[in-house]
This record gives structure tokens, C-alpha cells and sequence, in this order.
């Protein structure tokens, strides 16, 4: 069975447009704009191993030392990366034999394909959709929610407030995010936010692309001077740090050092990159049918709590 449905055709004399206008899509935000490191060639479950020394290690000099001070220690956190598919189907020949001439499939009957104007079209509906989906998948994510698009893996959200190693810098706001507000409880997360990280040159606040509006809104106060937090990329800054939005949800925020390298706090675990792309092919060789699919592994995890801070409402 087809998941492409017609549409309805208007009465005679009408000529459609010969292009398929598509939705304006944000995509994976989170991994397109550089905030996550994603790690190619796993399976399944992924160790982020940490390595610490303790502080205050220096002391008297001694001629013969038998004993160190301090230490190091060593633990790790866990990716579990998730199953995801995309899945649809569609005939060339069926589903537009009764539509606009610029619709029909190309080729002969008996190996129809789409047009090529509607095979793009689909490409870019389905990479978009994959792409999409993801972004919800890594902020939103829960294994328990009882929901196929958000139960194939734990997003960052639920791994934050889970906050297994109890070291996140929370910063409650108390209440939702406004214009008259923002910088406010964004100025609180900075002084929370240990001196080591605010010197680091890849430190950013990752906001909703809502409170990101929310924050230009109040930019344009009167009351402060205009265009001073913005830079000439047009990514907004507070207090010299660059303000990014993607699928995070509203009203809440980080703040670290968000990068897609080994360093970064946002990190990821795929078996291929690839894998976001998509096939299309005909089902069976004796079949009219085409179907277009992608199979993904994904999962997210933080690293190094103690320095980052989480805002939340």
C-alpha cells in the first residue's frame, strides 16, 4: 500500500505550478551547528572514559618521598545507543497516473519510476524528516515514554535531570523564560559556571530556538544599548559568550563548552554517519512498489557534569 496520497485535482482549465513546494525544516541543529561530538563505528554501548587528579597535591619536598599525595581516578560514563528506522512505501506508476502530466513516472510500465521533480522532493522530505526526528530524539528522548518516535534512546534531558553523578551546576529559574527575564536568570547560570570553564575559548549557552527570540526581544529593550551582544555572524552573546539554539526545549539552557570535537560535553555514538542518508529501491524485482528507508543507531551522553550548567524552569 502506497503512502503517497494524491491530491484532489481542481476543475478544467487550472494549471498547476510544475514544483512540490516543501516545509521549512531545522533539521539536527544540535549536530549541524557544532555542539555535539558524534562517534562513528558503534554498535552498542559506549564507554566515555574519564580521567581526574585530585587538587592541592603540592607539598614540603622531602629527600627520599615514600608517599604520594593525591591521586587519580578514573570512571566512565555510558552511551546506549538505540535502534531507529524510517520506513515508507510508494508505487511511481499507480499513485500518479491520474495526476498532472509534469507528476507521471518516467520509463516504461514495467520499470516506472518517479519523476524526477517528485523523487527529489521526497529525498529532501525524508532527509528532512530523519533529520528532524533526531533532534527531538536527542533532547527529548525516553526509553519509557510509551512513544516509537521517542523511545529509541535517552535524550540529553532525562540524562540531565537524572544527573547520576550528582555534580551538575543546577540553576533553577523559578519560572518560564520571558524577555523581561532572560538575562537575569542567564547572568545566574554564569555565576555558577566554575571559573575554569568560563575562561575556556568553546564555551557557549545552548538555548530553544524560542528563548533564543526571547533574548533578541530583549535586546531591543530601550534600555540597552543595541547590537552590543551581537556578533557580526549574527549569533547573539552574553557577557562574551555566544548564545546557539537548537532542539533543546524551551525554557531551559546549558551552559559549557559545546563543541563537535573529544573535548566537548555533548557527546554521541553512531555505527556510521551514512546512516542518516536514505535508499530507495523497488521492493521486488516483479514488483511495481519502491520503498524508501534508513536504519540509524544513535545515543547521546554529558560529560563531565561538574562543568555544566543546567538551567530549568
Amino acid at each position: 500500500m502506497s503512502d503517497i496520497t494524491p491530491i484532489t485535482q481542481n476543475a478544467n482549465g487550472i494549471i498547476p505550478i510544475p514544483n512540490y513546494h516543501l516545509p521549512v525544516v531545522l533539521g539536527a541543529t544540535t549536530i549541524d551547528r557544532g555542539l555535539m561530538n558524534v562517534r562513528p563505528s558503534y554498535m552498542d554501548k559506549v564507554e566515555i572514559i574519564k580521567m581526574d587528579s585530585s587538587a592541592n597535591s603540592l607539598h614540603a619536598p622531602v629527600s627520599t618521598p615514600t608517599t604520594g599525595v593525591g591521586d587519580y581516578a578514573i570512571t566512565n560514563r555510558l552511551i546506549t545507543t538505540g535502534d531507529i528506522m524510517y520506513y515508507r512505501e510508494f508505487n511511481p506508476l499507480r499513485d500518479f497516473e491520474n495526476e498532472y502530466e509534469w507528476q507521471y513516472s518516467t520509463g516504461r510500465q514495467v520499470d516506472a519510476r518517479l519523476a524526477a521533480v517528485t523523487q527529489t522532493a521526497i529525498n529532501e522530505l525524508a532527509s528532512g524528516d530523519i533529520a528532524d526526528g533526531m533532534e527531538n530524539l536527542i533532547w527529548n528522548g525516553d526509553t519509557t515514554s510509551g512513544s516509537a518516535w521517542l523511545s529509541r534512546f535517552d535524550g540529553l534531558i532525562k540524562l540531565l535531570d537524572a544527573d547520576s553523578d550528582t555534580d551538575l551546576n543546577n540553576v533553577t529559574f523559578g519560572a518560564a523564560l520571558t524577555a523581561a527575564n532572560i538575562i537575569t536568570k542567564m547572568e545566574a547560570m554564569i555565576a555558577a559556571c566554575p571559573s575554569r570553564v568560563l575562561e575556556n575559548l568553546n564555551i557557549k549557552f545552548v538555548v530553544s530556538h524560542k528563548d533564543k527570540q526571547k533574548l533578541f526581544e530583549a535586546y531591543r529593550d530601550a534600555t540597552i544599548t543595541k547590537g552590543i551582544n551581537i556578533m557580526d555572524s549574527g549569533i547573539p552573546q552574553l557577557a562574551g559568550i555566544p548564545v546557539v539554539s537548537c532542539g533543546i526545549p524551551e525554557n531551559k539552557a546549558l551552559l559549557g563548552v559545546f563543541n563537535n570535537g573529544r573535548d566537548g560535553q555533548l557527546q554521541a555514538a553512531t555505527w556510521m554517519d551514512q546512516d542518516r542518508g536514505i535508499v530507495v529501491d523497488r521492493i521486488a524485482a516483479n514488483s511495481e512498489d519502491f520503498f524508501i528507508k534508513a536504519l540509524v543507531k544513535f545515543g547521546v551522553q554529558y560529560t563531565r557534569g561538574s562543568e555544566i550548567v543546567y538551567g530549568k524552569q
